[in-house]
């Protein structure tokens, strides 16, 4: 059992894959009833997603939340009704360039994220992985070159784990603290602007509510659920979650054959 008697939840950030949806990427009926508890209980859900915008909104239509949404990692927060962004954090283009150049001359695949748009270079098998787990909407253009100089909001470089995992240390070491590099799932290698984390939109998007720190709370999986997990009031880890998530985490949710995110909704509030 769960001890809520010194908490008044006010705000649920909810991270989409791994946590919201199941392994086909859809809603199980249990998370869409622990959502509806939620918002019966006067608590505003958000959902918080490394996808971009145009691949999130439909989750949040299919629920009915009306709250803006935390998308591209943290980069954007955007209100899914009257379509107005309250933040957008971009890359800067030099490093953004730096990147696309690598990847071309590598052979890596990347998603190029510019203004609404997801650009590929071609319909790769690491493509094919990416579209069919998000279903984002993508644009084909072959000639990458045409965007240096664009400050798009996130690029993801996508191949097996172990090449991404070797990447990452590249990466971090030669970039610093001038990007935030992030693996949301083993493929898939992440870069955005250092100010841009779920923790940096989650806490932009409390403050512009009136909502307090201890009245956030986080569910999520992933390492980039890692820092809003860690800011929340109560940091929730799905039980699937990586090791460094369920040990930042106040609470582990119960396993998905046991309910998952919805059941330890239903015990929040037991």
């Amino acid at each position: 059992m769960i001890d809520n008697t010194q908490h008044t939840w006010k705000l649920a950030a909810i991270d989409l894959d791994g946590t919201l949806l199941d392994e086909h990427h859809r809603i199980p009926p249990r998370n869409r009833a622990g959502i509806r508890l939620l918002q019966n209980r006067g608590v505003r859900c958000v959902i918080a997603s490394g996808r971009m915008h145009e691949a999130t909104v439909r989750f949040a239509d299919e629920l009915g939340l009306k709250e803006p949404i935390i998308s591209y990692n943290g980069a954007m927060v955007k209100d899914p009704v009257s379509n107005e962004i309250w933040r957008h954090i971009t890359m800067p283009a030099s490093c953004a360039e730096e990147i696309t150049r690598f990847c071309i001359e590598n052979g890596c695949h990347l998603n190029y994220y510019l203004d609404g748009h997801l650009y590929i270079r071609e319909m790769s098998p690491w493509a094919k992985l990416y579209l069919d787990q998000t279903n984002s909407p993508y644009e084909i253009l072959p000639d990458f070159e045409s965007l240096y100089g664009s400050s798009p909001t996130k690029l993801i470089l996508i191949n097996s784990p172990e090449e991404t995992n070797r990447l990452l240390s590249q990466f971090k070491e030669k970039y610093g603290d001038r990007l935030y590099i992030t693996k949301s799932n083993p493929e898939y290698l992440e870069f955005m602007n250092p100010a841009a984390t779920k923790a940096s939109a989650l806490e932009y998007l409390a403050n512009r509510l009136g909502v307090a720190r201890e009245e956030v709370i986080a569910f999520g999986d992933g390492g980039n659920d890692l820092p809003m997990i860690q800011w929340a009031g109560m940091g929730v880890a799905m039980y699937q979650a990586r090791t460094a998530v369920k040990d930042a985490a106040d609470r582990i949710a119960p396993p998905e054959t046991e309910g998952g995110l919805g059941a330890f909704i239903e015990q929040l509030f037991s």
